[in-house]
C-alpha cells in the first residue's frame, strides 16, 4: 500500500475524559462533564451531540450502545483532525497491559501498589501460572466496530508481548528458572524470555491471524506497543544473550514470531522514550515492519531550527542510526512531532514543521519520514487533544510547503486540506 507524502497518525489512547469513559461504567454524568464534552463534540462532529446528551442522561444500566457511539466519535474525530489511520482512541478499553491480558491464562492481578510515575500508582498483574488462550474475539469485535464507521485504514493498536512480560511480575517462570540456573539475572532474563516467547506464540500471533481472517480485502495497521524496550541494558549485552544462546534481544525474537506473512496486514511499532540505540539495528533486520514510531519530541528544546544543535534528544539521535544501518524501501521512521505528556500543551506548527524537517534532512528522503503523536493522549483534555491535532496538521502541511519548494514538486495532493482551525 502506498501511503501519502507525511501521513500523520495518532498514536495511543485518547483523553479518558469522566464525561465520555464514565458511560461505560455505572457513574452519573455530571452536568459539568456533559457541557465539556458536548463542546468537544461540537468541533468534530455536531452530528452526535443530541445522541451523547440522550446517553449521558440514562441511567447506566440503559445506556445501550455505548461502545458503538464511542467508536464513531473516535473515528469521526480522527478524520476531522485530518489523521490518515482510524481507530476507536482506545475509550472502549482500559489500561493497555491490564486489557491485553485480560483473557489470557496464567495472569493473576496482585495485591500490591506499583509506582507508575508521579503521584500515579497502579496494581500490575502476576504471571503465577503457564500462559494460555481461549480464543477470545475481544480483538476482532473491536476491529469490526472500527471498519464499520471507517473508510480509512484501521490502525490497531496490540500490546507488545516483551512489553506485556515485563510490565508484570514474572513469578512463575522465573521460579522455573531459578530452580535449574542459580545465576540470579541469567535466570530472570531465561524466565522472561521464555514467558515472552510463549505469549508471543500462544497469544499475540494467534490475535493477528485473527484479524487477519476477519479483514475479508482489507489492509489492517497493526501497531505493536512497547514502553518498557531498553528498560534494562542487560537485555542487550552481547555476552547475556551467548549465554541464552540468543542471537538477537527477546524483543527482536517476539517481534519476529509475531509480523508473519500476511496479505492484509501492516506492522508498525511504537516506543516510548529510550535509548533507541540499543535496538535500532535489530529492528531493521525484522522483515516485514513498516514503521518505526518513537517519542521524540518530548526531550527535545521549543527552538525553531533543523540543525542537530537544536532537534536534541535520545529520539532525534536514533535517526542517525536509522540512517547508519539503512532503511528499507517502503519503511519509515514515525517521528513524534507533538508530546502527549501529562500537562503537555499543542505545539507551534513552526516546531512541527521543523522536527518534520530536520528528520528528513537526517535521512534524506521525505518519503521515510512519517508525522506522528509521541505517545497516548490519555491524560490530557479533549480540548488539548483538539488543539495538539490542529497544530499537528498546520506544521505538516508547513514541512510539505517547504519540500515542495526544496524539490520542485508539487505537493497539492498531499495537502490536509479542510484541516480545522
Amino acid at each position: 500500500m502506498t501511503d501519502p507524502l507525511f501521513p500523520t497518525m495518532d498514536i495511543g489512547s485518547g483523553p479518558r475524559d469522566p464525561g465520555l469513559v464514565g458511560l461505560l461504567t455505572s457513574k452519573e454524568i455530571a452536568p459539568d462533564q456533559v457541557a465539556r464534552v458536548e463542546a468537544f463534540i461540537s468541533k468534530v462532529g455536531p452530528g452526535l451531540v443530541e445522541r451523547y446528551r440522550k446517553l449521558a442522561a440514562l441511567p447506566a444500566p440503559e445506556r445501550k450502545g455505548t461502545e458503538e457511539f464511542l467508536t464513531e466519535l473516535a473515528v469521526v474525530a480522527l478524520d476531522r483532525m485530518g489523521y490518515h489511520w482510524s481507530f476507536d482512541l482506545e475509550w472502549p478499553r482500559t489500561e493497555m497491559v491490564d486489557w491485553e491480558a485480560a483473557d489470557v491464562g496464567g495472569f493473576s492481578k496482585s495485591d500490591e501498589w506499583q509506582h507508575s510515575y508521579g503521584f500515579r500508582f497502579w496494581k500490575p498483574s502476576e504471571v503465577a501460572g503457564e500462559i494460555s488462550y481461549n480464543g477470545s474475539q475481544r480483538h476482532v469485535e473491536e476491529l469490526a466496530r472500527v471498519s464499520k464507521y471507517s473508510s480509512k485504514e484501521v490502525r490497531f493498536p496490540i500490546t507488545d508481548p516483551h512489553c506485556e512480560i515485563r510490565a508484570n511480575d514474572n513469578l512463575y517462570y522465573y521460579g522455573r528458572a531459578l530452580g535449574a540456573e542459580r545465576d540470579e539475572v541469567l535466570a530472570s532474563l531465561q524466565a522472561d524470555h521464555e514467558a515472552t516467547m510463549e505469549f508471543a506464540r500462544k497469544v499475540s500471533l494467534q490475535r493477528v491471524k485473527e484479524l487477519s481472517n476477519h479483514l475479508q480485502g482489507k489492509t489492517v495497521a497493526v501497531q505493536y506497543d512497547n514502553f518498557i524496550v531498553a528498560g534494562e541494558e542487560k537485555e542487550f549485552d552481547k555476552g547475556l544473550l551467548k549465554r541464552q544462546k540468543l542471537d538477537a534481544p527477546s524483543y527482536i525474537e517476539a517481534l519476529r514470531e509475531i509480523t508473519p506473512n500476511l496479505p492484509n496486514v501492516r506492522y508498525f511499532i511504537h516506543n516510548c522514550l529510550q535509548d533507541y540505540s540499543l535496538y535500532v539495528p535489530y529492528l531493521l533486520e525484522v522483515p516485514r515492519l513498516e514503521k518505526f514510531c518513537f517519542e521524540m519530541s518530548s526531550h527535545d528544546t521549543d527552538r525553531l531550527g533543523t540543525t542537530s544543535d537544536v532537534r536534541v534528544g535520545p529520539g532525534f539521535e536514533s535517526l542517525k542510526a536509522f540512517k547508519e544501518y539503512g532503511i528499507r524501501k517502503g519503511q519509515a521512521v514515525g517521528v513524534g512531532v507533538a508530546s502527549t505528556y501529562e500537562g503537555a500543551t499543542a505545539p507551534d506548527p513552526e516546531i512541527v514543521r521543523d522536527r518534520i524537517l530536520y528528520a528528513v534532512e537526517v535521512l534524506d528522503d521525505p518519503w521515510k519520514v512519517q508525522p506522528v503523536l509521541d505517545c497516548g493522549q490519555r491524560n490530557l483534555s479533549l480540548q488539548t487533544m483538539w488543539e495538539i491535532g490542529v497544530a499537528v496538521h498546520k506544521g505538516r502541511d508547513l514541512a510539505l510547503q517547504a519540500i515542495g519548494k526544496r524539490d520542485g514538486i508539487d505537493v497539492t495532493p498531499y495537502l490536509t486540506g479542510g484541516a480545522p482551525s
